[in-house]
């Protein structure tokens, strides 16, 4: 594993050393991670919020629809998001947050790296310009400290250079969300070879949640890496009826072999995590 960066933010101030990355705010009285997977459409989008008042939006699905949940679970006033991650630039991950970076404060926004020539990316990397955030490209090897207790760690990340839109799914970054003794992958749309890269980690990659890849696709999420994350429950976002037959009957399969409980925004609405870093309880909206 790669030397990692030591990024503290605080009152404005940039500071860059060896060790990892740390969110430094304020901290406030709370102890619960809550997670929500934003029902928003054929696309991804969860929000975050921090046992200490941070929030973290990874991803922002594909409108705008993501203005509307973000307006039910933020309710700072101005507006404001300490972290967006993009996983990858594809439309269905990118789009929603063109808005969002011109509506809200952002302290920080992570990106793999990678440049995709497509009219949407092109606005978010203007947006992201226009806010003022810190951008910083995510590594492998890296983590985002929020607090003593919480931490994302990046699993796999690019780093660089240019991608198609073919290709732009091996980009994603892969993340770690861990709280105390509760932990949740998320996968973005990484596919099988990305899901073998990352089998280095070994016991590493056990997470009690499991942001399925790609929406349920049949490239992604196969037995090997199942039982290697060995999560009690998956969380699939993806529209109820889509185009794309979302998710697969194959991955479905391998989920059900692998004894995983599966959720979909698309019949169940947003799906909401709460732990304490040692238990957790999934709520839905339907």
């Amino acid at each position: 594993m790669s030397i990692k960066r030591k990024i503290i933010i605080s009152s404005g101030l940039l500071l860059v050393t060896l060790a990892v990355w740390i969110l430094v705010l304020i901290p406030k009285t709370g102890q619960i991670l809550e997670t929500i997977f934003l029902d928003v459409g054929q696309g991804d989008s969860i929000l975050i919020k921090t046992p200490q008042n941070q929030s973290i939006l990874i991803d922002g699905g594909p409108n705008n629809k993501v203005l509307e949940k973000l307006g039910k679970y933020i309710f700072s006033l101005p507006k404001k998001i300490d972290v967006v991650i993009l996983t990858h630039p594809h439309a269905d991950h990118v789009t929603g947050l063109i808005e969002v970076l011109k509506r809200y404060n952002v302290g920080l926004i992570v990106i793999n790296g990678v440049y995709l020539k497509t009219d949407n990316y092109n606005q978010f990397l203007n947006a992201a310009k226009n806010n003022g955030a810190k951008v910083l490209i995510a590594e492998a090897g890296e983590a985002i400290h929020f607090g003593k207790d919480l931490e994302f760690d990046i699993i796999a990340a690019p780093g660089a250079g240019a991608t198609n839109d073919n290709n732009a799914n091996e980009t994603s970054i892969v993340g770690k969300l861990i709280y105390k003794d509760f932990s949740i992958m998320f996968m973005g749309d990484a596919p099988a070879k990305i899901e073998n890269k990352i089998m280095a980690y070994g016991e590493g990659l056990k997470s009690d949640i499991l942001k399925i890849g790609h929406h349920g696709s049949k490239y992604s999420s196969f037995m090997n890496f199942l039982s290697a994350v060995a999560p009690k429950a998956g969380i699939i976002e993806v529209a109820e009826k889509n185009i794309y037959n979302l998710p697969s009957p194959a991955a479905l399969s391998r989920f059900a072999m692998s004894g995983i409980n599966i959720f979909e925004t698309g019949k169940k609405g947003d799906i909401k995590i709460l732990s304490d870093g040692f238990t957790a309880s999934i709520f839905t909206e339907h």
